[in-house]
């Protein structure tokens, strides 16, 4: 019997520890299919991605022998370490999945650590989705309780955040019991940080964030399952991340409606990018493309494009006009406009082109965006965008979207996430090992093991 008196981690912990995959429902497995086959294709990009080479390198060159192998290079490493660079690798390339509300990217932070841990002990396709499922809960809960204060106080959601949803994945797989479960997510408090400079000043470190969360999270259930301990107050107490990380202490977000089988999941709350960019910036660029396209303009038309987002974004990005390395050029909301606007696209090719950070047109659409906060677009609205642009001939055009293409409500089709994966597996696995990723994905709940999928992220290295 549950004690009203329990702590957030207990709630949660007991949740993790009873979930059980009978309570799924069926669409839920097959949202997890669609997830997982996403994670898959973003961490294989970003096993080809230059600015995470460097993780790849540190942990080859310093660490061998294990059980888990690196995505797409096939060494053997201890769990940690090949947690640390596939999560890397998960977040590695700004295409990974996200939540609709509070803050975090559960696959990104679930799956790496679910697979090296299968690669250890038996784990089945039933048992890695409901993994997924108690993680993507966690992540959405304490997301939701800590923003939009974390983000103001300068914390990166996916450092903070992310930790967490490790934990709860890998403590589910471990099996671990209710009393060690509020301790690996103690533990894991531990581990949470990790600032947002590197959106006003630069530095490829951001892509590192996602694969210490997965790595101190494993770390954390792996130490409670040994016995370590930690406060069970992490959540609402005088020194945990609630008062510490958002200046408050709004514990009913993780703890309202916290029991197996009731209430909406997280997983529903999960959304898939089609662009290679931070997730803030997927709703503007959707009402620009359409009212370019229904209105027929042409970028020397525009005077001025005025844009209402959530006021986290305006910091979050807002403030790069001119990109000096990748991931400025993917945070930056004025630099994906102006994609849009002059080539018609967001390909990642754009992206990676130091010509066109500096490009004359580009820094002068730039120089058209206003951006302003839009007091409506929080909550279940935080990924709302109202749009204006006003042409040279004096007309206005307005428009507006809720939400972006990608969530729950409005997905992705089949055919656009098999493109989708095909596209970014392209460069790490020749075409015959990405279709058996895909077969054995759509077959998940039913495989006994899932080590053999595992090995097929991969060609194997010499062992």
């Amino acid at each position: 019997m549950k004690r009203w008196d329990q702590t957030a981690a207990q709630k949660l912990a007991d949740f993790i520890c009873d979930l059980d995959n009978r309570q799924v429902p069926v669409d839920a497995f097959a949202r997890c299919r669609d997830l997982l086959l996403d994670q898959l294709g973003c961490q294989l990009i970003g096993a080809s991605m230059e600015w995470n080479q460097p993780v790849y390198r540190f942990v080859k060159e310093t660490k061998s022998g294990g059980p888990a192998r690196i995505i797409k290079y096939g060494d053997r490493v201890p769990l940690d370490d090949a947690v640390l660079v596939n999560g890397t690798f998960a977040q590695g390339c700004e295409l990974d999945d996200y939540y609709d509300q509070g803050g975090g990217h559960p696959g990104a932070a679930s799956v790496p650590v679910i697979l090296a841990l299968a690669q250890k002990r038996r784990v089945s396709g039933s048992e890695l989705i409901t993994a997924m499922v108690a993680a993507y809960e966690v992540g959405w809960r304490v997301g939701r309780a800590l923003l939009p204060e974390l983000m103001r106080r300068g914390y990166h959601a996916q450092s903070t955040v992310g930790v967490f949803i490790a934990a709860a994945a890998a403590g589910k797989i471990l099996c671990l019991n209710p009393v060690q479960m509020t301790h690996a997510l103690a533990i894991a408090g531990s581990h949470a940080g990790g600032t947002m400079e590197f959106d006003q000043s630069g530095g490829e470190v951001k892509r590192l964030h996602n694969g210490m969360a997965c790595c101190g999270g494993l770390r954390s259930a792996l130490l409670a399952q040994m016995g370590l301990t930690g406060p069970p107050t992490i959540f609402e107490g005088e020194r945990g991340i609630l008062k510490v990380m958002s200046g408050g202490c709004n514990v009913e977000p993780i703890v309202k409606d916290l029991q197996p089988g009731s209430g909406s999941l997280a997983l529903y709350h999960a959304a898939m990018k089609r662009f290679p960019v931070n997730a803030s910036q997927h709703s503007p660029i959707e009402p620009l493309d359409n009212l370019v396209r229904a209105n027929n303009i042409q970028p020397i038309q525009v005077a001025k494009i005025e844009v209402g987002v959530n006021e986290g974004i305006l910091l979050h990005g807002g403030t790069i006009y001119q990109p000096k390395e990748v991931v400025e050029a993917q945070f930056s909301l004025r630099f994906s406009l102006a994609l849009r606007l002059l080539q018609g696209n967001n390909d990642l090719r754009h992206y990676l082109d130091p010509a066109m950070w500096e490009n004359a047109a580009m820094l002068d659409i730039g120089k058209k965006i206003e951006l302003h906060g839009d007091p409506t677009a929080i909550g279940a609205r935080r990924f709302a965008c109202q749009m204006r642009i006003h042409l040279t001939d004096g007309r206005d055009v307005a428009g507006s979207l809720a939400a972006p293409k990608g969530n729950y409500n409005n997905p992705l089709s089949a055919d656009e996430m098999r493109e989708k994966f095909f596209r970014l597996g392209a460069n790490a696995l020749p075409r015959e090992r990405l279709d058996e990723i895909v077969k054995r994905v759509a077959v998940i709940e039913r495989q006994d093991d899932i080590a053999p999928l595992a090995e097929l992220l991969s060609m194997p290295a010499a062992d």
